[in-house]
């Protein structure tokens, strides 16, 4: 996702001081892009697994866990991918359990960090989880944000409970955001990264 998102958010330059949401963050490569692009104000991080990638210094606050459509924190059993373990999951879809990890609410991590400022942007590559955790944000946390993204397959899902792109869009446009960029990768994977925009603030 890193790469094909970049070049979208130049649209972030007219912003002083950004605050960034960074879900499922693996390599910090998104965020170096992204600090030579514009002026970063913070940027938080969800980690995409209980495992040590290295990364945790370069954000102003790092959160060893996963996010879903949670009330409450909990634990949750995590599954790793043998093959590309930047695409661990809490979805099995034949990885290898390595155990529970916590699972908590975005909106909390947001509201302890971000309490009443602009959320410029956040950035969600949860495999398979992506709407789901969006479908947790309180309409506070929504309103306050200008731009998602997201990546979904462009077709079939690849987990059970994974949305395609165009259930996406439908969800998005539902609760006020529209397609600013998408791109349909072309690796063979079957995905698409999207960004939306609030149509509520622009």
């Amino acid at each position: 996702m890193t790469s094909t998102i970049v070049p979208a958010l130049k649209e972030l330059k007219k912003f002083n001081k950004v605050n960034v949401v960074d879900v499922g963050a693996a390599r910090a490569s998104f965020l170096v892009e992204l600090d030579q692009l514009i002026d970063l104000n913070n940027v938080y991080a969800i980690g995409i697994d209980p495992i040590s990638h290295g990364i945790e210094d370069h954000y102003d606050k790092f959160y060893h866990a996963c996010v879903d459509n949670v009330d409450n924190s909990r634990k949750q059993i995590f599954y790793k991918n043998i093959s590309d373990d930047q695409a661990s999951s809490l979805f099995s879809n034949n990885g290898e359990m390595i155990g529970e990890i916590d699972i908590l609410n975005l909106n909390n991590i947001i509201n302890d960090n971000i309490p009443n400022d602009t959320i410029h942007f956040i950035k969600i590559d949860a495999e398979g989880k992506d709407l789901h955790i969006v479908k947790s944000l309180s309409e506070d946390v929504l309103f306050r944000t200008k731009f998602i993204a997201i990546e979904c397959p462009h077709n079939g899902a690849r987990y059970d409970g994974e949305f395609t792109k165009n259930e996406c869009i439908e969800y998005f446009e539902s609760i006020g955001f529209d397609v600013f960029f998408c791109h349909d990768t072309d690796n063979g994977s079957g995905v698409s990264d999207v960004v939306f925009i609030n149509s509520n603030n622009k």
